[in-house]
């Protein structure tokens, strides 16, 4: 779902109750997988015929107008699988203007054509449009304010967008290795409806392969894998006005047609990697990747002095890497050492920007100053990163702890209205650093507490992340502003093996995060609970899920990022929901 300028456009695609797990691998580890992003890699996979229920049947309702349904079959014979889902979300929202509706279906088969060869499709759908609120100031969050922004209602901003995914492939395996091809192609429509109409036709092809096996003269468990992937992006944009293009003349229409570029990206990345065992207790993983990326715009609009054309011809290379050794420690415990390079291209979402131009309606478009479109001319980000940490269990409790530091150069940073949701300014810094902890824990601390078979375990995730400038002319050693630099997460399970369940759940954060690059304003802490109860049996689970039932008034996001507020509030906070209750029912057979 990525698409091949390696943004990527998930929130609305993914349906979790059709997700099995979901593969997390953070900063250098997505090297394992050939990833192209600072971040690392996230992949969603699928129930299938073999893992999920025969026919399933779900209903949930809850606060502010929410509802939810879903319907799905998995089969498994000896030589075909097959599973799909079907679903519906809606609700009003907590906030004015706030509404929105997804339906989505996913389906996917496997026939295996012999014990060592088998096919794959699989097919994702959906159909989402939202409204889009606006932010508030932390006064309005903390007043309890649910407005929407102005502008935003005149000019009926939201966001429609329907999506398709066909992919095939196969796997098999050959003279003792294992080969796997797939194709994929990705289709979007998108009409992003804000202070200007964006309306976005995009065509995504992808093909991946690779060949792996066992090195069997480096030992046992040892093994290795070569593997390419390789994208082809196309993406028709064209910008009209809302209205006249300004709050005041906002229709919520298709004003005049004011930008008309043509989007064209490609990727390719070739890989290794090497899985080694040293001793008996201490083993090597090695990735090795080149990249190469080119971005293209080609201007389809009628150009003038004062409304130049918005070109772009060019490329980006990089090679990425990882090592990693680990040591166990003992029969429960691992601890391990990495370092890593990574890189992530420009998307076009900072690539081509606007200017804001002057006026409104026809002189917006004509007149001396017009709104246009900008190409930032932008250098890929590239990270270096040291990572330790251990993982395993001591006592009850399993664990899983990482500490890194990582160097980047050429972040990208940006400014953005708020209000406008327009990008003002965007640019490469030249050093900015990461420090920070990734932690958590769970254990088992009680058993038969109520009746034979029931347990009691606690969870707790920590997330550290200090990401700061290095050195900046602007802005010296400042906070970036955005993330909030601690999270905590709890978790209270109860369950009893008559099928009862219930957990108490609290989510905290010290401090919220900046709002501008002098972190002169800030948004505040917070900590809110929740509760869960249900009971799951053969056939039926019920369920009643609390959010924030302390109804605690706080900030969920920052939006947007600006240079140097100078202390004073600005409209650029979303707040968290309030108090809130789904009720559910799920039906197996």
């Amino acid at each position: 779902m990525t698409y091949a300028d390696t943004s990527f456009d998930f929130v609305e695609w993914i349906e979790p109750l059709a997700t099995e797990r979901v593969v997390v691998l953070r900063g250098g580890r997505g090297a394992l997988d050939a990833a192209t992003s600072l971040g690392g890699l996230i992949d969603f996979e699928s129930r299938t015929g073999r893992s999920g229920s025969a026919t399933l049947l779900r209903g949930e309702a809850g606060s502010f107008g929410a509802t939810r349904a879903q319907a799905s079959i998995g089969a498994a014979g000896e030589a075909l699988d097959g599973y799909a889902s079907a679903s519906w979300f809606a609700q009003d929202g907590y906030r004015d203007f706030n509404a929105q509706e997804a339906a989505r279906a996913n389906a996917n088969t496997t026939l295996a054509l012999s014990p060592t060869t088998r096919l794959t499709a699989g097919l994702l759908y959906s159909d989402s449009e939202l409204e889009l609120p606006g932010p508030l100031t932390l006064a309005q969050i903390d007043a309890g304010s649910r407005a929407a922004q102005p502008g935003n209602v005149a000019g009926d901003w939201r966001r429609f967008a329907e999506r398709t995914r066909l992919s095939l492939g196969v796997e098999s395996r050959l003279a003792g290795a294992d080969v796997r091809l797939a194709v994929g192609h990705m289709a979007t429509d998108v009409e992003f409806r804000r202070r200007d109409v964006q309306v976005e036709d995009n065509a995504d092809w992808s093909l991946s392969a690779g060949i792996g096996g066992a090195l069997d003269l480096a030992g046992e468990g040892a093994g290795w894998e070569l593997s390419f992937i390789g994208q082809h992006g196309e993406r028709d944009v064209q910008q009209y006005l809302n209205g006249g293009g300004t709050i005041p003349t906002f229709t919520g229409d298709r004003g005049l047609l004011w930008a008309d570029n043509d989007l064209t990206a490609t990727r390719a990345t070739i890989a290794a990697r090497v899985d080694l065992p040293v001793t008996d207790r201490i083993s090597f993983d090695g990735a090795v990747a080149y990249n190469r990326h080119t971005r293209k715009i080609d201007e389809n609009f009628p150009t003038r002095a004062a409304r130049p054309a918005a070109v772009l011809d060019t490329s980006y290379e990089a090679t990425t890497a990882l090592g990693l050794v680990a040591f166990a420690a003992n029969d429960e415990v691992d601890v391990f050492v990495a370092a890593s390079r990574t890189h992530e291209p420009p998307t076009w979402d900072v690539l081509l920007v606007n200017a804001n131009g002057a006026g409104a309606g026809a002189v917006l478009v004509n007149g001396a100053n017009p709104r246009r479109p900008v190409v930032a001319m932008l250098d890929d980000q590239v990270a270096d990163t040291l990572e330790v940490g251990a993982r395993g269990r001591m006592g009850p409790a399993r664990f899983d702890v990482t500490l890194y530091r990582s160097w980047i150069e050429n972040e990208i940073v940006s400014t953005t209205d708020p209000v406008t949701q327009t990008v003002a300014t965007v640019g490469n810094a030249d050093r900015t650093r990461r420090w920070g902890v990734e932690a958590i824990a769970e254990a088992t601390i009680a058993r038969d507490l109520f009746g034979a078979g029931d347990e009691l375990a606690l969870a707790g995730v920590w997330t550290w992340t200090d990401a700061r400038f290095e050195s900046d002319p602007f802005f010296g050693d400042n906070q970036l502003p955005i993330v909030p630099e601690h999270m905590f997460q709890f978790n209270l399970d109860y369950r009893h093996a008559n099928g009862v369940f219930a957990a108490v759940s609290a989510e905290i954060a010290p401090d919220g995060g900046f709002a501008d690059y002098a972190n002169t304003v800030q948004a505040d802490g917070h900590a809110t609970l929740g509760l869960r109860l249900g009971w799951e049996g053969e056939r039926f689970t019920v369920f009643a899920d609390g959010r924030n039932i302390t109804d605690e008034r706080y900030v969920s996001t920052v939006i947007a990022a600006q240079n140097n507020l100078n202390g004073a509030d600005n409209a650029t906070f979303a707040p968290g929901e309030g108090a809130a209750v789904t009720v559910g029912i799920e039906v197996r057979f």
